[in-house]
């Protein structure tokens, strides 16, 4: 969890389902099931579910199948999953998110990176013993993991270190779940996961409402700026050891300000990826930004200017126009940005849209973001 909020930070980076056949060759072929996510696919039957996965390993495979079962009738594939699950452990915050506003906080029991859990309920149970920290990576506790004996263990993966630790949890002979919701580059693709959440913890019903109502409303807002007559030019990040780094065009963030009625200071840079860019670079561009995202952990203005005071001549800066996505931080370091976030980008959508445009929506009632003092 630790890198991929690392990885986040650079970065900064009607329901309808219809059945379709098995794909095959090439894991971009989808069901339709899904509206806007394209990491995940779903094929219904009468009494089992598959669910499809783009694997981040192979991207070019078919894909991860998982299939769903309810305990209502018996499988003989010792590989399917029965349903709902009842037990899981968690690898991300975003699964956190997910599972928590589908109410089903009780099935977590264990959580890599417990520290950085932000809903109240579940910091909770923490505090008192009854979620358990199960590591990270190299430190990834697999007897302890075992002994909680979760029906599924919900993972993601970045890199080969994590392909290593996934493939021991299946050793040991647990249900191992890839989650690749980080990859998507659409706000409403990355929420829609809570649909895939939905089948996994019997509220299918719930997940589809809940994001219904999120891509309408999502929806409505950018809608509502599209004929802006001017885009502020948004700005992002703090460099880190000299470099600073800014997302691709593509990104899950670049989106959220382009359909916020912002004006991205890179359009250059390609894909969702992060590009290194030289502080001498950067600092020439910033000095006309009007809006300034997102810089790492400042809590104050005078952070940025400790950091360099050369910052303080940017124009967003000057204007009082620098704002953090740390307004709603948990008592153990928790960014609910990344937890609830996650699953409703309207929210996000909303407090960008106030920040850029204040005269379409006044900026003092943000959710997520604060502006910087």
């Amino acid at each position: 969890m630790h890198k991929l909020i690392y990885i986040l930070l650079l970065a900064i980076i009607s329901i309808s389902c219809s059945k379709g056949d098995k794909p095959s060759g090439n894991s971009s072929q989808r069901n339709g099931y899904a509206r806007h996510a394209k990491g995940f696919d779903i094929d219904l039957t009468d009494s089992l579910i598959k669910i499809w996965v783009n694997n981040p390993f192979e991207p070019t495979a078919k894909g991860l199948v998982y299939t769903l079962y309810p305990d209502s009738i018996r499988s003989i594939d010792p590989n399917s999953i029965q349903i709902p699950v009842k037990r899981v452990v968690c690898m991300s915050s975003t699964h956190v998110g997910f599972i928590g506003a589908l109410g089903a906080d009780s099935a977590i029991v264990g959580i890599s990176g417990t520290k950085y859990v932000n809903n109240p309920k579940l910091w909770e149970r923490v505090v008192n013993g009854q979620i358990a920290e199960v590591g990270y990576d190299q430190t990834l506790n697999y007897e302890l993991i075992t002994r909680l004996k979760p029906d599924v263990v919900f993972v993601y993966g970045v890199s080969s270190e994590s392909l290593s630790f996934i493939d021991k949890l299946k050793e040991l002979g647990l249900k191992v779940v890839m989650v690749s919701d980080y990859l998507e580059t659409s706000p409403l693709g990355r929420a829609e996961w809570i649909r895939f959440f939905g089948f996994f913890l019997g509220k299918q019903l719930q997940a589809d409402s809940i994001f219904s109502d999120v891509e309408l409303n999502y929806t409505n807002l950018s809608r509502s700026v599209q004929q802006v007559d001017t885009k502020p030019k948004v700005f992002l990040n703090l460099p880190f050891r000299d470099i600073w780094y800014f997302p691709g065009v593509d990104n899950y963030l670049v989106k959220l300000i382009n359909d916020a009625g912002g004006s991205y200071v890179f359009p250059e840079l390609a894909g969702s990826q992060s590009h290194p860019v030289s502080t001498e670079v950067a600092y020439k561009v910033g000095l006309s930004c009007d809006v300034w995202l997102n810089p790492a952990t400042a809590n104050r203005l005078s952070d940025i200017t400790n950091s360099d005071n050369r910052f303080s001549k940017f124009k967003a800066f000057c204007n009082a126009r620098v704002y953090n996505n740390n307004k709603r931080m948990g008592q153990g370091g928790g960014n609910d940005f990344w937890e609830s976030g996650v699953v409703h980008p309207e929210q996000i959508l909303s407090d960008l849209i106030k920040i850029f445009h204040p005269e379409i929506m006044p900026a003092d009632s943000l959710y997520f973001y604060r502006r910087l003092e």
